[in-house]
């Protein structure tokens, strides 16, 4: 089990790691002339945030990777393929902000070819956690304690819950600080789950080392609190494709790895609203003859026409997802 001090210590670097570059990385990209291009089919108040630096995800996950490497001292064989999952979709996120800067357009990798490359990035994480000791594939249903082994179908399983998670993350990101917001809520349960594994024999009946999954959770969370100075409302950076797959990524590998991703609904409350209501509403437009149920999709959107405030909009979300994590917390240790 990591120390109360490992995991602060994870904290600090991670959220020094972000905040003290953020200035000189917002110039940089300023410069560089990295900035957001908004659908003309979103919000109108959105037009506005045209011409804000984007890309930040780059610095976020550096900060996470800077942070977990230095403060991760145990379990790191488990830690790092979750590290280079992490850092994979951060790529890919990073290629689709590249294609959309260089031709100065909200479209970036066509919906298969990103479709394509989220389906490699898992299938690879997916046959890993498969073979893997510490891992294998069994999940463990919620209050019964007890184990369901999926066999060959947890590949499969687990295709789903990353590129889920990915995509949901994704929708998420588009209100000032709620990707990240609500992410770093999520950071700080996971820190909490793999540190109470070790004194509660975990769900995972298996004497795997969690601390340095506590750690990396941990760097995570700071990380996120070091990227909302520059990321909360008005934002001063956006993180783009590159951190929200990037944290899309590492949620996903957290709950797949603590071999609790049937709580994931639960503990990602914002990106499965997410993408309820885009499906939602892309269904009702298609058969129900171009007829809506929300204003607009996702549902956070919906909520800014409706005239909540993005400030509110993401108040709202981290205290809901704060409370759905606390029940998340309890179903664990039951």
């Amino acid at each position: 089990m990591a120390s109360v001090h490992k995991l602060l210590l994870a904290v600090l670097l991670g959220f020094l790691f972000t905040a003290i570059p953020g200035p000189a990385v917002i110039r940089f990209l300023k410069r560089m002339d990295f900035r957001q291009s908004e659908r003309q089919e979103g919000p109108p108040s959105h037009q506005k945030k045209a011409g804000t630096p984007t890309v930040g995800g780059v610095f976020l996950l550096l900060g996470w990777l800077l942070a977990s490497l230095i403060g991760v001292r145990e379990g790191f064989s488990l830690v790092l393929p979750v590290l280079l999952v992490t850092v994979l979709c951060g790529l890919m996120g990073f290629l689709d902000d590249f294609i959309k800067i260089s031709t100065g357009t909200s479209m970036g990798l066509l919906p298969y070819q990103k479709v394509l490359l989220q389906f490699v990035v898992s299938l690879l994480a997916a046959a890993w956690l498969y073979r893997s000791d510490a891992v294998g594939s069994a999940i463990t249903l919620p209050f019964s304690g007890k184990s369901w082994d999926l066999d060959f179908f947890y590949i499969p399983f687990a295709l789903f819950v990353l590129m889920g998670t990915m995509n949901g993350v994704n929708l998420t990101d588009g209100v000032d600080g709620l990707a990240a917001g609500t992410s770093l809520v999520v950071q700080l349960c996971f820190v909490i789950l793999f540190a109470l594994m070790p004194l509660t024999g975990g769900w995972t009946g298996q004497s795997a080392n969690y601390g340095g999954m506590s750690v990396y959770a941990a760097a995570g969370a700071g990380a996120l609190m070091g990227f909302l100075l520059f990321n909360a409302y008005p934002a001063r950076i956006f993180m783009g494709d590159t951190g929200s797959l990037a944290l899309g990524g590492a949620i996903a590998m957290e709950a797949l790895v603590s071999k609790s991703p049937l709580l994931l609904p639960l503990m990602a409350i914002p990106f499965v609203l997410s993408v309820l209501s885009v499906m939602i509403q892309v269904g009702s437009y298609k058969f129900r003859k171009g007829k809506r149920v929300f204003k607009m999709a996702p549902l956070h959107h919906h909520f800014e026409l409706l005239g909540v405030s993005e400030p509110k909009i993401t108040a709202l979300y981290m205290l809901l997802t704060g409370v759905c994590c606390a029940l998340s917390i309890y179903i664990f240790t039951k």
